[in-house]
């Protein structure tokens, strides 16, 4: 769905040159043709809509050369790495355990129309980020499974959220939406788990910072122990620069009158102070502007996605795997 055009970033003169000069040597590459792997009705959302090219623009500080550079290797990856193809094909089983370790969207918007997505170091552990080598996906129209590694399942949970999130909250704001809020209790994190995360956070933060540039409005990590410089110290050299910069620690008493400036209370998990009673790992709960637009009051489990009807309308489609079966339903339909 496509709320349109660069206008709706405010993009000033240069700007809207630089992002010509770029959407041009896309072009000249073939970059915006339709993806492989994504099927011929599947909207290009977050994937290489204009949009999309504004995100990789401001990354680069609209420079059109570093751009294309980092655009073509975002493309690069999904390419070599069947992303495409995951996010279709993924186990039902396996995506949902991922959310219990990945941030995630809850289906509550922050008072600027951001979708809020949450975490929690109690579900982030050793042994549950490697859970990724028992994820299995069902590859084309073969009944063969094949393995995820830990980069495309990270792929396929922030898909989640640029792909079906991103334009869903667009439609309600009538404007592009193309950041999160993400809020992380760490209020569980020990020293020794952030040790063994250093890796997993190395691994991640490059991937946001290489192929989901600017979808990161804030990370709020709440409830930070009295102990947690000491977690920082040892993490810090493990996350992208470029990650780091958009994190926000607040120890206990800072959570709620922080939050409550970008958040309404209505839409603010209970365990940050809020009145959501919402925990990491729950299906969406979706706010009354969400359901009006969607015209129904729940979403199903597993990875949902855009599509043209062949009445041009955008569709709301549940994918992935069930019993060594390819899902294709239809959730909800905008007008």
């Amino acid at each position: 769905m496509t709320v349109d055009n660069a206008a709706g970033f405010d993009l000033d003169q240069g700007q809207r040159l630089a992002l010509e000069t770029f959407t041009q040597l896309c072009k000249d590459q073939s970059l915006l043709d339709h993806p492989d792997g994504l099927a011929e009705q599947d909207a290009r959302d977050a994937i290489n809509d204009e949009t999309t090219l504004v995100r990789f623009l401001r990354a680069r500080k609209f420079d059109p050369d570093g751009a294309f550079e980092q655009f073509r290797e975002a493309c690069r990856f999904r390419k070599e790495n069947h992303i495409h193809e995951v996010y279709d094909g993924i186990r039902l089983e396996d995506f949902e355990t991922a959310r219990r370790v990945y941030p995630h969207w809850t289906g509550r918007r922050d008072k600027r129309g951001l979708p809020i997505c949450i975490a929690n170091f109690i579900n982030i552990t050793g042994d549950t980020v490697t859970g990724w080598k028992g994820t299995r996906y069902l590859q084309g129209t073969s009944s063969e499974l094949r393995q995820v590694d830990i980069l495309q399942l990270g792929s396929v949970i922030f898909d989640s959220i640029t792909r079906f999130a991103f334009p869903l909250c667009s439609a309600v704001a009538g404007k592009p939406i193309t950041r999160a809020v993400i809020l992380v209790d760490a209020s569980t994190l020990s020293l020794k788990q952030g040790f063994d995360l250093r890796l997993f956070a190395r691994d991640i933060s490059g991937l946001l910072t290489t192929c989901f540039p600017e979808t990161i409005e804030r990370i709020f990590l709440c409830n930070c122990p009295s102990y947690f410089a000491a977690i920082w110290k040892i993490l810090k050299g493990w996350v992208d620069p470029v990650t780091a910069e958009k994190l926000v620690f607040l120890t206990p008493v800072e959570v709620l009158p922080t939050l409550k400036e970008y958040i309404d209370p209505e839409n603010l998990p209970v365990s940050l102070g809020g009145k959501l009673d919402f925990e990491h790992g729950m299906q969406y709960d979706l706010d009354a502007a969400v359901r009006k637009v969607l015209g129904r009051d729940q979403l199903v489990p597993g990875p949902m996605k855009w599509v043209y009807d062949n009445r041009g309308r955008m569709s709301a489609v549940a994918v992935g795997s069930v019993d060594g079966q390819k899902r294709q339903a239809t959730v909800a339909t905008l007008e």
